[in-house]
């Protein structure tokens, strides 16, 4: 992915104009989407979160010291002879290790809701880029289809105006009338708006598609492709269950719920005792009572920490925690109700597209025979100006429709593949 990301930025750098198929296309909006660069930024931070947790199961190690002077030292007296206790210059090193032995559990929920939350932000980011594959899938359809549009108009704009010169050499020759030549200058004019409309559609459509993938609005594009009917069919209760096992949201929320467990978990033992050990070093100067020179000694212990009372923040946490849970697991049954309707909406939509299309592609058929059989007519002068015109009208309209069907059966069949979690 990296390479082809460089690839095109040369491609940028040595001609205006980048060309893409959809694969190409997928793959350069995965590569740029700015959401999935702040998602991948998230799952670096929940790495980093993992190791803060991870860190709460090491020894921790401190070292400490200080220097203080003692302008006055006290004295005793012993058989009139002066003794100090202490000395002007006080020297004190520690180094201390401190161990976490037995925390009720609290340390290892506390790591476990770290790898959770790492897992929702991968999680996160494989949903996201789900829905920039169906965006990027649907505009470059989409772009495929204006093209075609854009062909069909001018190819329709070039048969009116031969239709106009067909209709000016009869009516020198006094075969139609000038009602009838008139209508076909008439018809000319009309459609021109049309097809400039397409074209303009177009080209908003590839500066929507360039913001889209994340390529400078200043660099011209090109999209590689064609869209063909290709027949599939789909099972809506097997649809149904690959979505509830695959959807992202569905497993964030199982994790939510998990963390939420954890917490709880956490809540439920604030109050009770964690157990400590350490030891501690200590080479100090003087040693002793009355000593003047170094010395140092060792220091084991074994401890407990007990909370007696905190305002009862144990229990709001507590009851907090368990609210968590409660509307996690709430959210997640609403959602798999939800996930259910989304594929079974995207399933008639299928179905609906499918016959549209095929319904479509018949209607072409008739149409464009009929123009055929009608332009034959009008040539031999058995059809009046009026027919040819609406047959020609009729033709093109089914072959916009057709198209118009044939990107909705597209949009439909990557709608599902959305709905079940599948890129």
């Amino acid at each position: 992915m990296i390479s082809y990301a460089i690839l095109i930025l040369m491609s940028q750098a040595l001609h205006d104009t980048v060309r893409f198929d959809r694969g190409d296309a997928i793959e350069y909006a995965l590569l740029n989407n700015p959401e999935i660069i702040q998602l991948q930024i998230d799952i670096d931070k929940a790495e980093a979160g993992i190791g803060e947790a991870r860190s709460s199961f090491y020894p921790t190690l401190s070292l400490s010291g200080y220097y203080a002077y003692i302008t006055d030292v006290s004295v005793f007296m012993m058989d009139s002879i002066p003794i100090p206790i202490g000395q002007h210059e006080n020297y004190d090193l520690q180094v201390s290790l401190q161990q976490v032995l037995f925390t009720w559990g609290k340390v290892y929920n506390a790591y476990r809701i770290a790898g959770l939350s790492r897992d929702i932000a991968f999680m996160s980011l494989d949903r996201k880029k789900q829905e920039v594959t169906y965006s990027v899938t649907t505009a470059f359809d989409g772009l495929l289809v204006l093209e075609e549009m854009v062909k069909l108009m001018r190819e329709s704009l070039d048969q009116l105006q031969r239709h106009e010169e067909a209709v000016q050499k009869r009516y020198a020759a006094g075969l139609v009338s000038q009602f009838e030549l008139l209508r076909a200058g008439v018809q000319v004019a009309n459609f021109k708006p049309t097809v400039i409309q397409t074209e303009n559609g177009l080209n908003l459509a590839r500066e929507g598609f360039k913001m889209l993938l994340g390529l400078p609005l200043d660099r011209e594009c090109v999209v590689d492709g064609e869209l063909q009917y290709t027949e599939q069919a789909y099972d809506l209760e097997e649809l149904t269950t690959a979505a509830l096992a695959s959807r992202a949201e569905i497993k964030n929320l199982q994790s939510v719920e998990k963390i939420a467990l954890a917490g709880r978990s956490i809540a439920q033992t604030a109050n009770l005792p964690s157990i400590v050990a350490g030891a501690t070093y200590d080479r100090q100067k003087p040693f002793g009572l009355g000593g003047s020179e170094w010395g140092s000694n060792m220091t084991f212990s074994l401890g407990f920490q007990l909370p007696l009372f905190s305002g009862f923040k144990s229990l709001y946490a507590y009851k907090s925690a368990a609210l968590k849970l409660k509307e996690a697991r709430h959210a997640r049954e609403n959602l798999e109700k939800a996930i259910s309707l989304e594929v079974k909406q995207s399933y008639l939509n299928f179905l609906a597209s499918q016959e549209a299309l095929s319904a479509a592609q018949e209607n072409v058929n008739q149409a464009t025979r009929a123009f055929e059989i009608m332009e034959t007519r009008y040539k031999s002068g058995l059809a009046t100006n009026l027919e040819f015109m609406d047959a020609q009208l009729a033709a093109t309209q089914a072959k916009t429709n057709y198209l118009n069907t044939l990107k909705e059966y597209h949009a439909a069949s990557a709608g599902i593949r959305k709905a079940t979690g599948k890129e």
